[in-house]
């Protein structure tokens, strides 16, 4: 397929007026296929890593918190390095793709090495989990950040980028989904009652997995709208410092970064903890299977409605109500801990609701786009989705992290856990999402492009057709 090549600074225009392609539904699903394969890979990580450090290779908790911390801080300074990068990249290959070539491959590596236990120390458990940690970090940016900043390069027509998220949004759902119904029983079919084969052996199968659908990806998706090599050459060193301090003079992005890093942090504490709900609280660890998976397929269901919801209301006004009914849900969902059925009920309606502010993520970082182009003509898709990655690692970390000392400082171990840790652990798993989603609702309030957008797009769109 050929390749449209949009000259200038002003990367939205389409030359010669032409109309833009419509994607067909393979190139749709193969791109919905690829954040599949990222929740496959990192979902894993974000869901059972924790629980993988301190009950399956024994690292002591507090070590844990620090390892994660420690890894989300080097994705703080190497995500927007790689973002910068994937702007200023052309090969034969393309502008984006590349990276998504060469770097499934190690990446699918990594993620095996990461839940290998070696028998050695706790001091070399810990350095090499660390290891493993921050190397995985920096393959998955390699991969998913120009993932992420492909979408623009394969249309710029707004319905077409509709339907691309919520292709996207479907495998999202579907690959947590498949990640938290399927680790556990997986993990005991390939362990034989060794938690520590059966992990090794899992995430075997998913860095397959994963490596098979990315190269679905790679060879479906087209990159038609690129800046020509020309104009790459002429972004020194200078221009590349000049992109970052546009996007951090972009309010709406950093807006939109706060927000989805706390909607992460809250994701990756929620997901953490639950693990440790269902087995010291409800002493059940079958549960573990029912409500991850359901916090997903709560996201699917809602992709249906959400596009209606933010249409009406907008990214603001839709996220506080949502955020507001899943604090709600799950505060009358505490009064039904003993019953499970009406338990899991009120867990799927408070996700349900909350999962509104999952696809109005992606609706504000690409208005977060196009507000850059408009105040300083320049798209930077790659910068400014590093962003949204940069919150998505160091949120699920730092939520990991919180568990972690959460459960450190309530005295938790594996061995022997107290009631008082029970209670502990009973109130990390309410407390935490509401809190966060109070966090949210007031960083939302500082968004103030609901109203603005529509006259972007229409200056924008004339300044294409003067172009």
């Amino acid at each position: 397929m050929s390749t449209n090549v949009v000259t200038g600074e002003n990367v939205n225009a389409v030359t010669g007026g032409s109309k833009p392609a419509k994607l067909g539904i393979l190139e749709k699903f193969s791109y919905g296929l690829g954040d599949f394969a990222s929740n496959l890979m990192w979902g894993i990580i974000g869901s059972f890593l924790l629980y993988f450090y301190t009950d399956v290779a024994l690292i002591p908790v507090a070590a844990t918190g620090t390892i994660m911390l420690v890894a989300r801080i080097f994705d703080a300074v190497i995500d927007p390095v790689i973002g910068g990068f994937v702007d200023r990249t052309h090969t034969k290959w393309g502008q984006t793709k590349p990276y998504i070539l060469f770097g499934i491959v190690p990446l699918s590596v990594m993620l095996v090495l990461t839940f290998y236990s070696p028998d050695v120390s706790n001091t070399w458990k810990i350095v090499y989990a660390l290891v493993t940690y921050l190397v995985l970090g920096l393959l998955y940016s390699i991969v998913n950040i120009p993932y992420g900043a492909l979408m623009p390069l394969m249309t710029r027509n707004t319905d077409e980028k509709s339907v691309l998220s919520s292709f996207r949004m479907g495998g999202m759902a579907l690959g947590n989904i498949f990640v938290t119904a399927c680790t556990t029983p997986l993990v005991v079919f390939f362990g034989g009652g060794s938690e520590r084969q059966g992990y090794l052996l899992t995430s075997v199968l998913f860095a397959v997995l994963g490596l098979i659908l990315f190269m679905i990806v790679y060879k479906n998706c087209q990159e038609r709208y690129v800046l020509p090599p020309s104009s790459s050459k002429q972004r020194e060193k200078g221009e590349l410092i000049r992109t970052y301090k546009s996007a951090f003079r972009n309010g709406p992005w950093i807006t939109t970064v706060l927000f989805a890093l706390m909607l992460f942090i809250k994701l990756g504490s929620t997901v953490a903890i639950t693990i440790f709900f269902c087995i010291n609280v409800l002493h059940n660890p079958a549960m573990i299977s029912v409500l991850l998976p359901l916090m997903y397929v709560a996201v699917a269901v809602s992709s249906f409605f959400t596009p209606m919801v933010l249409k009406r209301f907008k990214h603001r006004t839709s996220n506080i109500i949502s955020l507001s009914l899943y604090s709600i849900g799950l505060v009358i969902m505490y009064f039904f801990i003993g019953n499970n059925t009406m338990l899991i009920a009120m867990w799927f309606i408070a996700n349900i609701c909350g999962a509104i502010t999952s696809g109005s993520v992606f609706g504000m970082t690409a208005d977060s786009v196009d507000y850059n182009e408009w105040k300083f003509n320049k798209r930077s898709e790659g910068t400014l989705y590093a962003g949204y990655s940069f919150s998505t690692k160091v949120g699920m970390a730092i939520g990991g992290a919180v568990v972690s000392f959460s459960l450190a400082i309530a005295g938790y171990h594996a061995a022997e856990v107290t009631p008082a840790v029970e209670n502990s652990i009973k109130i990390l798993f309410f407390a935490i999402p509401i809190v966060l989603s109070v966090l949210q609702i007031i960083i939302v309030m500082f968004y103030k492009l609901d109203k603005l957008h529509p006259q972007i797009v229409r200056e924008l769109e004339q300044r294409n057709a003067n172009a």
